[in-house]
């Protein structure tokens, strides 16, 4: 299958602040899957249009198999784009719909026929030829557009948040339902979202992007345990940070010291950050404890999310839910050295909203 590698890629709109893209590198191996994950604005949809040639690029290069596409119109590309709506022709029935694509390349009947058949199967929705789009619910609708652009057999597929309206039940059975394809097939996929959960149950990798420009990219387990700077982290979810002084394996700040574990430390100023899933409460204190407040607390299930006041600061802290019985008023919160990691700070990231910061 193809390798996709984007080389410095640069694309601006008139009367936007920002560049949609701004020297964009990426490579996508053969037969992986790879989340664009970031807020809107962030340039994903951008990209995929840049490799599907909807859009050129001010600069840069898009590059399959190691041949540059750049001055390679769309349709000889062999991308295809898939987008949030599925948006059938409403007047064709499903098979009609799905084979529009091999009647383009003037396929034979018999190929056509047993291609739609295959197709149908593939996404799970066999019996359904004859119907019309009005007919079919909108996960249906999208596994069907889904059918449509796999059958051409392109070489990379590309999914512009193809699941984002859909209601959550739905949602997960497609996703599932485009992973277990994507994996049979073997085709190279990329993927936009804005759903952090989403993108680390789908993606091989993730690249995570804001103002156009790639903050990180690894696999979806490091991305979210351990984010490389403070905008990434932030991000992810991140929102407190401790900074301070790194003295062998403790970490000194205005707060008081924490143990932080001795294979990530070095020595000198140093930022950590810690998940709110990783902060823990307690009745007494302990070890890297800090007394805190409880200001409000929401059930959400599975867990429990606490707004707590430590200081002058504010942070949030998401227990289990069974952890967290009879705490009120004043309790201690924990954060184990082992969750701890240390975060670069952003030579430009100035705008510490979001995050809670001790200095």
């Amino acid at each position: 299958m193809t390798q996709i590698e984007l080389v410095e890629l640069h694309k601006s709109y008139p009367r936007q602040e920002h560049p949609a893209v701004a020297g964009v590198s990426l490579n996508v191996e053969p037969h992986t899957l790879l989340a664009l994950l970031g807020p809107s604005g962030s340039g994903k949809s951008s990209i995929l249009k840049l490799i599907a040639g909807i859009e050129p690029p001010d600069a840069g290069d898009v590059r399959l198999d190691g041949q540059s596409v750049r001055d390679v119109p769309a349709h000889r590309r062999g991308a295809v784009l898939m987008f949030q709506k599925a948006y059938l022709f409403p007047f064709l029935s499903v098979a009609e719909n799905i084979a529009f694509g091999l009647r383009v390349q003037g396929a034979r009947r018999t190929t056509i026929r047993a291609e739609v058949t295959r197709m149908l199967d593939l996404v799970e929705l066999p019996g359904i030829a004859a119907q019309r789009p009005a007919q079919l619910s909108g996960g249906e609708q999208q596994r069907v557009a889904l059918a449509r652009a796999l059958v051409v057999r392109p070489r990379v597929l590309l999914l512009d948040e193809p699941f984002s309206s859909l209601d959550a039940a739905v949602r997960q059975t497609l996703q599932e339902a485009v992973r277990r394809i994507q994996r049979e097939l073997g085709i190279t996929t990329i993927l936009v979202t804005h759903d952090r959960s989403e993108a680390m149950a789908l993606a091989d990798r993730v690249a995570l992007l804001d103002r156009g420009a790639v903050l990180a990219a690894d696999t979806p387990r490091e991305l979210f345990l351990r984010p490389p700077t403070r905008r990434a982290a932030r991000l992810m979810g991140v929102a407190t940070f401790l900074r301070g002084e790194v003295a062998g394996a403790s970490l000194q700040t205005s707060l008081g010291t924490f143990a932080i574990c001795a294979e990530r430390r070095r020595d000198g100023p140093a930022t950590y950050a810690i998940r709110p899933e990783h902060l823990r409460l307690c009745g007494e204190p302990g070890r890297n404890t800090l007394p805190a407040r409880i200001l409000a607390h929401t059930f959400r299930g599975e867990q429990s999310e606490y707004l707590l006041q430590v200081g002058d600061q504010t942070l949030r802290a998401r227990v289990p839910a069974s952890s967290a019985d009879g705490l009120a008023g004043q309790v201690f919160v924990q954060l184990p050295p082992a969750h701890l990691f240390p975060v670069c700070d952003d030579a430009s990231d100035t705008d510490p909203k979001g995050a809670c910061e001790y200095a």
